[in-house]
């Protein structure tokens, strides 16, 4: 019996984060959601449709074992909603750190790092044998730059400010770096065997659970 309850939670056991840097409280209206609440809402509503499946779900980075049961969606809920998930170390990328044997990722967060540092993150956990993928939430307006006339841009995580002129002038370039890192997200998702998407603020969640 203990044999197989313990390789049963080894191979079934999935591990959730979410990004809870600064850059995630973004959001371009009040009509729609910080980055931050949407990926929480999406690893809350993964994390019960696993547990009502059976699986046993962990917090990476927080939880020292995936665990079972109704119980385990009320902690979730109680630790992301109590202020105690402060902001990571990593830049908006999960630490290191070492996963049973079989475990399987879902990432939520905006994964505006440098491409190789995210490449060196989903090659240290797939190097453990793990299985993953990536959820990329983005704002529209981070997608679309639709702002026009002089604008000013402050960032989030001690960027600093810039001004520019008629940013509309800048927008073709901007789509092009935009698309240059969606096809980069995506080559590193494949070379690993992970899977990547990509959800925008400004659409219904179902849509990104549905897909996950």
């Amino acid at each position: 019996i203990f044999v197989r309850e313990t390789e049963w939670e080894a191979a079934q056991s999935v591990w959730l984060w979410r990004d809870s840097s600064p850059s995630m409280d973004y959001r371009s209206s009040r009509g729609v959601q910080r980055k931050g609440e949407r990926a929480e809402l999406l690893l809350l509503a993964l994390a019960s449709l696993l547990l009502r499946g059976g699986e046993h779900v962990g917090l990476y980075g927080r939880d020292g074992s995936a665990s079972g049961g109704r119980a385990t969606l009320n902690r979730l809920g109680a630790f992301l909603t109590d202020g105690r998930g402060g902001p990571d170390e990593a830049g908006g990328l999960p630490p290191a750190g070492r996963l049973p044997r079989f475990a399987q990722m879902v990432l939520f967060g905006d994964f505006l790092s440098p491409l190789e540092e995210v490449e060196a993150m989903v090659k240290r956990f797939a190097e453990q044998g793990a299985k993953g993928h990536l959820l990329q939430i983005l704002d529209g307006a981070e997608e679309d730059l639709p702002f026009r006339g002089r604008t000013e841009f402050e960032g989030l995580e001690n960027e600093g400010r810039l001004v520019v002129g008629r940013v509309e002038s800048l927008r073709d370039d901007y789509l092009r770096r935009m698309a240059d890192r969606r096809d980069g997200m995506l080559e590193i998702a494949r070379r690993s065997g992970w899977g990547f998407s990509i959800h925008r603020t400004d659409r219904p969640p179902q849509t990104a659970l549905l897909g996950l």
